[in-house]
């Protein structure tokens, strides 16, 4: 948000920033719709404002309202690629994948060296069925970040899906090394636990 606004509008936009830190959504919430209504003529703060709840509510899972402030988000800034990849996210979540995977394409075209953007879709295209493409754009989107665990454990759980344990291990296991406080690849390195207990 360019602080080349009104007092009044820097001020509760600093505000409700600090509630989403401290992890306060709904104060947040309220907020960004109180800038809503009082800056009704103002795109740029209606813009954010859609896009900050937008992200609010895909956080709560609360899809309805994240898809809609997110569309709104976007035709405000249409060319916004992170816009476009958090609608895509919302579409993911509700395993709508051709949906997801045309938003995600949409965010790559906008920016195409992020290597979220491309996990988003190598993600929706695995699971949508195509698994090769899937895999070939999850293997760009660790090129493009080699340190994003997410990446990593996307990649982990495909290849639990194909059947590699071995690989998936592997992946499980670097993502645990980039991130040792992250739960869901800590419980998928317990599933292929299980699995090769199974096994032998």
């Amino acid at each position: 948000m360019d602080d080349n606004v009104t007092p009044e509008l820097v001020s509760v936009w600093h505000e409700a920033k600090g509630h989403i830190d401290q992890g306060n959504y709904e104060k947040a919430n309220e907020i960004y719709r109180y800038i809503l209504v009082r800056y009704a003529d103002d795109d740029i703060a209606s813009e954010y404002a859609n896009a900050y709840l937008g992200d609010i509510f895909l956080t709560i899972r609360s899809l309805n309202f994240a898809e809609k402030h997110l569309k709104k988000a976007i035709i405000y800034a249409p060319k916004k690629p992170h816009y476009h990849y958090l609608l895509g996210f919302v579409y993911s979540i509700r395993e709508q994948w051709a949906k997801a995977v045309k938003k995600f394409k949409v965010s790559i075209q906008l920016d195409p060296s992020n290597g979220e953007y491309e996990r988003g879709l190598g993600w929706a295209i695995f699971n949508g069925g195509d698994r090769i493409e899937g895999l070939a754009h999850l293997y760009r989107a660790l090129d493009l970040s080699p340190s994003n665990a997410d990446t990593l454990t996307d990649l982990a759980t495909a290849m639990l899906v194909l059947g590699n344990t071995d690989k998936a291990r592997d992946y499980g296991e670097k993502a645990v090394q980039l991130d040792p406080g992250y739960i869901l690849a800590h419980k998928l390195l317990e599933t292929i636990d299980r699995i090769e207990r199974k096994r032998s």
